[in-house]
């Protein structure tokens, strides 16, 4: 008897000495484990779709139209219009083939013949994205290109306020050049006419 009460003395010493009730220590949760910190979002350094995109490209291609201008008094190979209304030159397709560049069907480019007093407001106002053939005679408008060297140099003239849009736009016609678009436009339209000329690129 001695020794059995000897023995739950020194038990209680031991449990007392640990600071734990038997009981509350059958009862307690096992730890919970450590949640995982996510890490903190990324900030942006210029490098996101959203922000090495031209605007003017966003826009194009949401609204699945190219508005192109070009010259009223443009000479017949470079742009014309046949009996059935559709456009037909050169220039015409270069058009299309940007168009095909952007992610648009030929059918998707909205020509806009305008008189040279009307050009420069055109593509200021943004009535249209591009102009075929014209003069980036205003410091808020830029020359990309040429796409054609004749006599003079015909370029493309955007709004010089989108840099992005100047560079998809380079890459394109060089593109062009590399893979014989542009020379199947050439030998269908100025070409075939006669008259001698050679790509920028």
């Amino acid at each position: 008897m001695r020794i059995r009460v000897l023995a739950l003395v020194c038990l209680g010493a031991v449990l007392a000495g640990c600071g734990q009730d038997p009981e509350a220590a059958q009862n307690q949760l096992p730890p919970a484990p450590a949640t995982p910190v996510a890490p903190p979002p990324a900030s942006s350094d210029g490098t996101s779709v959203e922000l090495s995109t031209s605007p003017t490209l966003v826009k194009i291609q949401q609204r699945r139209k190219v508005r192109v201008g070009v010259r009223v008094d443009a000479p017949p190979a470079f742009l014309s219009r046949d009996q059935t209304g559709d456009y037909q030159g050169f220039d015409a397709e270069i058009a299309r083939d940007l168009a095909h560049r952007i992610g648009l069907a030929p059918t998707d480019v909205q020509f806009r013949r305008l008189p040279a007093t009307q050009l420069r407001d055109a593509a200021l106002s943004g009535d249209v994205d591009l102009l075929l053939g014209g003069e980036a005679d205003d410091p808020r408008l830029a020359k990309v290109g040429p796409y054609a060297i004749t006599d003079t140099e015909r370029n493309l003239v955007i709004k010089s306020d989108d840099r992005l849009l100047a560079g998809e736009l380079q890459r394109m016609l060089d593109a062009a050049v590399a893979d014989g678009a542009w020379q199947r436009a050439y030998d269908k339209t100025l070409g075939a006419a006669g008259i001698q000329a050679r790509p920028g690129s």
